[in-house]
């Protein structure tokens, strides 16, 4: 027996002696780097790590509960052997980061205790006048004197205005406590749903031949964090340069604030697969962008949902956890089970984990990585915030648009040639001009031209003015036929100090009915599209200048049919 012993001893012997002298250690670290792709980031934490000879157990705590395991990777300058990396959760570690969750706990405890002390008071007072109108009753044995009947009155009134005063008083006092216990429950609730978004733990298991100081370095990829877009396009004068601030409205909602981070900007998708794709027949269509398949690639958006997924069922056990806890009053012993105390609180539900709306977008598939010159904060509450990314002034030729049948606005739009080698990907455009907020404009970039048009909006000093010209517009019928003839004058007036080159737009009605014939009477300069019956005008119109372009068509018809030659808008009216 002894032998068997001495022998399980031999064996077990180096993994007793392993875990005896494994040195454990806990850092809590801040992101040093992020790079920030469209709907992800990579998080870099920088830290020294003291490791003593034999197994070293580095656990990283307060990382992102949406940081995805599989992406984790621990690096450091000197001497070790990697020997795992993995992952926990631990929504027990809350106060360690936030140590205002004790000091409200703790305050918590106190509200409670007061509040109990009022209840007992209440019951207490409450019992007292309870005998003192059971002992009213003068009636006995013996007969009492004035004096006697006075003094007992005197008293009955005077402890009974004594404690009722005291009991208002208690009350009062207790709405003010209840108020405040409900305020601190719901802090702590808050609270505590914040600190469960960075419940994780990174566990690194590292062996050193001696001891040693290696500076670690952490890095994965955690989800719900991203990048859009947004510019600013201003331009001054029609022969000046416009200038384009290219922007990005950052947002966090990981758990983990970053203060004065490295930031990147990227493009790229971190979440692709490692196969090579399959490169398909690239065909050409009409009117559609080509495009080519990845068949071998993975799906990593699936992957990314199921994976989150988990995650946010996680963090939900723990925010009912906290709810139930601080809320309800219903703690967690230590086999698990709840026990519902005896003094239950209000009911007051805490916020949920932010979630940010998304939208598809086309960009290239080239891949662009935008470093930030200056050190980047952002607090982890889901919100928007602006990150200048890059300032351009650009060439552009200024042409103006007119479709005075619709609108008789006239609209000023820069067209940009090179515009593949800004790196722009599609998002809205805060639109000025001389110095005037003009409105929201949107660059799309998936545009096949070399030129890229830009809208500046409405241009006040170009008038526009479509009328008919009622002396040469008739209506004539000639035996079974009826035939109607529109002309129409389209002005057009350059009110600014520079030539300006304006294409204009209107159309000739079709007819789909061999009863029906249209025949086109004049369009003066313009160019007609027989397939959709789009009439063209380019005009340069010198400053001051007015000039006049003519459409005209005749329209042949059954007289005794009834043909719609006129088109019409729906609009808003009052109704008496």
């Amino acid at each position: 027996m002894k032998k068997h012993i001495i022998n399980l001893l031999v064996i077990l012997g180096p993994f007793i002696s392993l875990a005896q002298n494994m040195n454990e250690q806990v850092l809590k670290t801040e992101i040093k780097r992020v790079k920030l792709f469209l709907t992800a980031g990579e998080m870099t934490h920088e830290t020294p790590v003291k490791l003593t000879k034999g197994r070293n157990k580095i656990i990283f705590s307060g990382i992102s509960a949406f940081a995805d395991p599989r992406t984790i990777q621990f690096s450091g300058s000197g001497t070790f052997r990697l020997v795992s990396i993995s992952t926990e959760m631990d929504f027990l570690a809350a106060e360690q980061w936030n140590p205002r969750i004790k000091v409200l706990a703790d305050s918590l405890e106190q509200l409670k205790d007061r509040h109990q002390l009022n209840v007992d008071l209440l019951s207490s007072y409450q019992a007292e006048l309870g005998i003192l109108n059971t002992n009213k009753d003068l009636k006995g044995q013996n007969t009492l004197t004035i004096d006697q009947i006075k003094a007992a009155g005197e008293y009955y009134r005077t402890r009974t205005f004594e404690i009722n005063k005291t009991v208002t008083k208690i009350r009062k006092e207790q709405e003010v406590l209840s108020a405040k216990i409900s305020d601190t429950r719901f802090k702590l609730t808050e609270l505590n749903y914040t600190e469960n978004q960075r419940s994780n733990q990174v566990i690194v298991l590292i062996d050193a031949d001696n001891n040693t100081d290696i500076s670690g370095v952490l890095k994965y990829l955690v989800s719900d964090c991203g990048w859009a877009a947004t510019y600013d396009l201003s331009a001054t004068d029609l022969n000046q340069p416009i200038n384009l601030k290219y922007k990005a409205q950052v947002y966090n909602n990981t758990g983990n604030e970053w203060k004065n981070v490295a930031l990147t900007l990227s493009t790229s998708d971190p979440l692709l697969s490692a196969a090579s794709p399959v490169l398909n027949p690239f065909y050409l269509r009409y009117g559609e962008q080509a495009d080519y398949s990845k068949k071998s690639y993975v799906q990593p958006i699936q992957q990314k949902t199921e994976f989150r997924n988990e995650v946010m069922n996680e963090i939900n056990m723990a925010n009912q956890r906290a709810y139930d806890n601080y809320v309800l009053d219903q703690k967690v012993s230590e086999n698990g089970e709840y026990f519902q105390s005896d003094r239950a609180g209000s009911k007051n539900e805490g916020k949920k984990v932010s979630t940010v709306a998304m939208k598809q977008i086309e960009i290239s598939d080239l891949n662009v990585d935008f470093p930030i010159a200056h050190p980047f904060s952002c607090p982890t509450d889901a919100k928007p915030y602006i990150v200048e990314i890059k300032e351009i002034n650009m060439p552009a030729t200024f042409t103006h648009v007119s479709i005075p049948k619709l609108d008789h606005g006239s609209f000023l739009l820069a067209n940009i040639v090179g515009w593949q080698d800004l790196d722009l990907i599609p998002g809205p455009t805060n639109v000025y001009f001389a110095g005037n907020y003009v409105g929201v404009s949107e660059i799309n970039t998936n545009n096949v031209d070399d030129t890229l048009s830009l809208s500046f909006g409405r241009d006040s000093k170009i008038q526009v003015l479509r009328k008919l010209r009622s002396e040469m517009s008739t209506k004539k019928i000639s035996g079974s036929t009826k035939k109607d003839t529109y002309y129409y004058d389209i002005q057009l007036r350059n009110n600014r100090t520079v030539p300006v080159k304006i294409n204009v737009f209107d159309q000739i009605p079709l007819s789909r009915d061999s009863e029906i014939s249209v025949t086109v009477e004049t369009i003066g300069s313009g160019k007609k599209d027989d397939v959709t019956g789009e009439v063209s005008y380019t005009v340069t119109i010198q400053p001051g200048e007015t000039v006049n372009l003519e459409l005209g068509y005749s329209v042949k018809y059954p007289k005794n049919s009834k043909v719609v030659t006129r088109t019409f808008k729906t609009i808003s009216s009052p109704s008496f």
